[in-house]
Order: structure tokens, then sequence, then C-alpha cells
């Protein structure tokens, strides 16, 4: 293979090449095996006829067109790699010359290439963030959920009330005839949370047990249960038991049995420890987000149509593949969000822009920056992924394992978000 000539202009490489005819007598040899297992000629077997019998009997000619692309192919790829090329699409504006036997083959394309930029303006970006601190009613919704886990059922003599758990004899009807999925006895139904709907709840708040209640509730056309949407559902509901839920006591005893922890303190320093973390990453990730949208508008970048566009072709699979395990399709999604092919793709189109732009200015910045992942980057960030690995030797067997060169651009990525945020000039809302 030769590289005969190679210009670049904007993001697209101009390329002439010449295919060596070592590659093509290569190819040659590539194309006439895989057809001659498919080869029916007398006095051979499939895969076992000389190949000058082969086009005595075929012609030479019909080896030609596949062995010069496998050669005009191979020899691109070659050259890619001579270059070193970023390339971000498939090659276009492919022109091959004849076909002459025992001479090179010469050949033009076009390819995109990823965009080199240099990051300017990416220090001191000012941006804001919410006031840190935790307000202690979190921790106290995660104690109630606790005691809610460990809830107990009383059984009482008084009228329903919120959060009651009843025992209900249910006859269910649609313009007079009976819905027979919902017309069951000795139901479970707790007020506030049952299967029926909030409206059917509130109907069996301030009643009494074995006195029958009639009522109907009108269901929304976008209902999640088909045989219902959009129709009036008629109800005869009689309570046959009402029980009292009583939250489980807070107490050592109950942290022990649903925890790994001995005490009540202990258990809510580390739920307020698990929800500062938690408010970090999101006001990390929020921090980034700004901080890169107002990097790429200080920093004009071009991308190639084809970088765009195979980055949504990859999006739309993976989504559509989402879809697909959920027994959905993307015509039913984009259905029911009442959105149309072309304005998903140009949201996809959007999002994926963003993406790569943000993608070449961390590159960028991580190599003017020199910013660069240590061994002991690479075993914490493993650590953090595998804390089962309770070894700094099991670690490191699992660093033999892995593509290293992967986790370390990750790692130096966010070595790189750490230090643009670290730069920012972050203001604090007021409470």
């Amino acid at each position: 293979m030769k590289v005969i000539n190679s210009k670049q202009k904007n993001n697209t490489m101009h390329l002439e090449i010449e295919a060596s005819l070592e590659t093509i007598n290569e190819s040659f040899n590539k194309t006439f095996k895989e057809m001659a297992k498919l080869a029916k000629i007398p006095g051979f077997r499939k895969g076992k006829v000389p190949r000058h019998i082969f086009e005595q009997h075929y012609g030479k000619e019909i080896l030609v067109q596949d062995s010069v692309n496998e050669a005009v192919n191979t020899s691109y790829q070659l050259a890619i790699n001579e270059l070193k090329l970023e390339v971000v699409d498939y090659p276009k504006n492919l022109k091959i010359d004849d076909y002459k036997e025992n001479q090179p083959i010469k050949f033009t394309c076009e390819v995109d290439v990823k965009p080199k930029i240099k990051a300017e303006k990416y220090k001191g970006v000012k941006v804001t963030t919410e006031p840190s601190g935790i307000d202690e009613s979190l921790v106290e919704t995660q104690i109630n959920q606790l005691r809610e886990s460990q809830a107990t059922y009383e059984p009482v003599e008084r009228e329903t009330k919120e959060e009651d758990l009843l025992k209900v004899n249910v006859k269910a009807s649609i313009n007079g005839e009976s819905f027979s999925r919902w017309t069951k006895n000795n139901v479970g139904v707790c007020i506030g949370t049952s299967i029926f709907s909030k409206e059917f709840d509130n109907e069996l708040i301030n009643k009494k047990a074995n006195t029958p209640v009639s009522f109907s509730v009108p269901y929304a056309a976008d209902y999640h249960l088909k045989d219902v949407a959009g129709k009036k559902v008629d109800f005869e509901v009689e309570i046959t038991e009402i029980k009292e839920k009583t939250l489980a006591e807070l107490t050592d005893e109950l942290v022990q049995k649903t925890s790994k922890f001995k005490t009540v303190t202990e258990l809510k320093e580390n739920i307020k420890t698990s929800l500062e973390d938690q408010q970090k990453n999101q006001r990390n990730e929020k921090l980034k987000q700004e901080i890169m949208e107002q990097i790429i508008e200080k920093n004009k970048i071009d991308l190639p149509e084809g970088m765009v566009k195979l980055e949504v072709e990859q999006d739309e699979r993976y989504f559509e593949n989402q879809l697909k395990q959920a027994g959905s399709t993307l015509e039913g999604y984009l259905s029911m969000i009442k959105q149309t092919k072309e304005d998903y793709t140009a949201e996809l189109s959007k999002n994926a822009e963003k993406r790569i732009k943000s993608q070449l200015i961390l590159e960028s910045i991580t190599e003017i920056e020199k910013i660069e992942a240590t061994e002991d980057d690479i075993m914490n960030e493993i650590k953090r992924l595998r804390p089962e690995l309770d070894s700094d030797d099991k670690v490191k067997k699992e660093m033999e394992k892995i593509n290293q060169e992967g986790l370390k651009k990750m790692v130096a990525q966010q070595k790189t978000i750490d230090f643009l945020i670290d730069q920012a000039k972050i203001t604090e809302k007021k409470k």
C-alpha cells in the first residue's frame, strides 16, 4: 500500500491511495477460497478445486469485483493506520480506477476525521449552586420509611381513616355489566395506596364496617388499565374489617434487626452521611453540566456531520433495544409522548452534538493541563466500583484483567472535571 496524496480540509481528509500488487493477489486468493467452497465442478469436492480449473470453468472475471473491493478496503485501513487518523465515519466519494491485471490499483476517497481542538477560556467559569447542608427532615423521612416497613396493623372498631388497612368485598361494573377483574371478596385495601385509584380510596374514608357503600369513579383516558380507561366504573363495597397502622418504635433493637448498625445514633449518622454524599454527587453533576455548557459556548467547534450521525444512530439502536426488552416499540413510545420521529431525531442530534463537544473539550483540557491517572487513582476507582475486593492484592489482580487504558482515560477525565470545578467561581444561593 502507498499513500500517494493526503490533504485535509476542515475535518475531511482527502486520500489518494495505491493498493499494491501483493495486496491485490492476496485478495484474489481470499476471494477464490470463499467462492471455491460453493463451486460445483465435476470431479472436485467443494473447496478442493484448483484455482486454474476454477477460472477455466467460471472465468477470472467472477473474482475481480470482490477481490478489488477487498484490496481497496485493506489498503484503506493500512493508510488510516499509517497516517494515524482518527476517523469518525465511513469513507465517502470512493472512486476506484479500472482493474488491470498484474498492476496496482489506485483509488481516491474522503473521510471525516476527529476534530483537533485547543480548549480556551475554561478557568474561572462563573456558576451558582444550591446551598449545601442536609435538612434534618430528609433524615427523618428515611427513618420513618424504616418504621413503616416494620409497622403493625391491629383491628379497631371505629370509622375508617387514611392509611387504615381494610378487608373489603368489591363488586365492580361498567355500563351495568360486571367487571370481573375487580369483583372480588376479601380484598386488602390500604387507604391511600390501593390499586383502584385515589378517588376510590377517598370514598372509603369515614365509613363503618359491615355497611355497604355505593359510588362511581371516572377513569382518565390515559389510565394504565385499558379495560377501564376513559370509562366510569360503578362500585359496591362492603368493609368487613378495619385495621389501624402503628409505626414501629425507633429503638436500638429495631436498628439492629433491620440494619448493620447497633444504635439509633449510628443509623442516623450513616443516613446523614449518605445523603451528604448524594447531595455532593448531584451538585457536582449539575456544576459539570453548567460549566461545560459555558465552555462549549466559548469554544467554536465544527463537527463533521458523519460524526454526529453515527452517534445518533448508536443512541437510537440502544434506546430501541431498551424498548424492545420492555415489550414496546419506538413508534409506540413516540405515540405515547406525542412526539414526531423528526422531533425525536432532532433532539437526539442536539444531545449528541453537546456530548461530543464536551468530550472533545475534556480531552483537550486533560492534555493541556497534563492531567493523568496514576496507579493509585486506578486502584481507588476499582475499589469504588468493586467494594467486595477487600485487599490491594485482589485489586491488582483485577487490574490485570481489565482494559486499563480505557479506565485510565475515564479516571483522567473525571480528574479534569474535578479540576474545572475547583477552578470555577462558584456562588452558593442563599437559603
